[in-house]
């Protein structure tokens, strides 16, 4: 690297983020090894779903960033987040490609973590200032560190899977044909076999097998084929490559499983309820969870760190479980039920008075984890006691006891159980 090189790289890298908060001697020291670099107009940076272990930053120039369902947004050095890694978020949940002639620089994944996990954590010349101060006085940098990063577009939010998307928007098309929706859901082996196993399920078994996703879609109905489309898809994202978080992944999953399964079942016994709605609200009232769990994989000292982990989970699932949702289109009820269902004392005003008699879906989420509790040996989370929760305290204006809905949970146990396989 010549003089003029590295002098300029001096000059570029304490503009970007993390390098802004490390002392000379070691930016000198990385400069060593980042070298800038140009690629012309239709240039791969990395594609969606890609684990690569490089992070890119851009000089000059704007990046087309193509999500899989077809969203698009362009990355240039106009942006709030320009000084960021470019949707540094594993697997990757875009495509990036130039979309004119670029100037930028590359540095291992690695070392960028290393890099932050010394700016956060040592006693040195290295501590990074800001992100301390704006942490609070536990210093709890990862949490405000992964605020700044949705705040700044850094964190990109997932995608509902493709087939979900495309079987949603057909079936709201007034003029579609029931042969092109079961040759859609024909194109994702997984959810076609599910529908049909849903189809001949205690929840839907009519007088003849179905044998065919036509045969089931006729059978379940247009609505209830859509919500189970979506539950089996939201199914699919319960799953990590990071060997640390996969126990952490799979209770998060059981406890999605599980609160679907009493959903479907206690919505039958309440008016007003649809039950692949509240099935649907069960799947997802942790979705929130399970994008955090994702993005923790990029931090290896969270492995070794479950109080903080916690502290993540609990201060920005609900949050980011809003976010999602409202991304994907769902309705205000059940992105209401991402958001809050993690809050046992819901509608209570400072008085201690309730706040609104209504029972929703979030309500129903609720009541059905206290249920879930109770009745399930291995349940992943400690809850109150029922007459704590004012969500089931609701039911009484439904003039329906725990005794009694107990008693339903025991005679729909052939739906549940075959709700949990399903699900399984």
């Amino acid at each position: 690297m010549s003089k003029s090189e590295a002098a300029l790289l001096m000059e570029l890298l304490p503009k970007y983020s993390p390098f802004d908060a490390i002392d000379s001697t070691l930016l000198q020291t990385l400069a060593k090894d980042i070298q800038i670099k140009t690629a012309s107009k239709g240039f791969s940076l990395f594609e969606h779903g890609d684990y690569d272990s490089d992070e890119y930053y851009l000089v000059s120039g704007s990046v087309r960033l193509l999500a899989r369902d077809g969203r698009e947004k362009t990355f240039n050095m106009n942006d709030n987040n320009a000084y960021f890694p470019i949707a540094r978020l594993r697997p990757r949940m875009y495509s990036a490609v130039a979309a004119a002639p670029i100037h930028y620089f590359v540095i291992a994944a690695s070392v960028l973590d290393e890099l932050q996990r010394s700016s956060r954590g040592s006693e040195n010349s290295l501590l990074m200032q800001e992100t301390q101060q704006n942490a609070g006085s536990e210093g709890s940098s990862l949490l405000y560190e992964f605020k700044q990063e949705l705040n700044s577009g850094r964190f990109v939010l997932p995608s509902l899977p493709e087939v979900a998307l495309r079987i949603r928007k057909l079936i709201e098309q007034p003029d579609f044909h029931m042969a092109d929706l079961a040759k859609l859901v024909n194109s994702d082996p997984s959810i076609a076999a599910k529908l049909i196993k849903s189809a001949n399920s205690a929840m839907y078994r009519g007088v003849n097998q179905c044998d065919s996703t036509l045969s089931a879609i006729a059978r379940l109905g247009l609505i209830t084929t859509k919500q189970m489309v979506t539950s089996f898809a939201v199914l699919a994202l319960f799953k990590t490559k990071s060997n640390v978080f996969q126990q952490r992944m799979q209770k998060s999953w059981r406890r999605s499983m599980m609160a679907s399964a009493y959903c479907y079942i206690l919505a039958q016994q309440l008016p007003g309820f649809n039950e692949e709605e509240a099935l649907l609200a069960g799947l997802i009232h942790n979705i929130g969870e399970v994008v955090l769990l994702a993005y923790a994989e990029r931090f290896s000292d969270l492995s070794s760190n479950e109080e903080q982990l916690d502290q993540l989970l609990v201060s920005l699932s609900g949050e980011l479980g809003e976010m999602v949702l409202t991304e994907w289109g769902f309705s205000q009820e059940l992105i209401i039920a991402a958001k809050e269902s993690g809050n046992w004392q819901r509608g209570l005003e400072t008085s201690g008075q309730q706040d609104s008699p209504v029972f929703d879906y979030c309500d129903l989420v609720q009541v059905s984890l206290l249920f879930a509790a109770n009745n399930e040996p291995d349940f992943s989370i400690e809850v109150p006691a029922m007459e704590q929760v004012q969500a089931f305290n609701k039911l009484e204006n439904r003039q329906l006891s725990g005794e009694q809905l107990q008693q339903f949970i025991l005679q729909a146990q052939e739906q549940l159980d075959d709700l949990k396989l399903l699900l399984s």
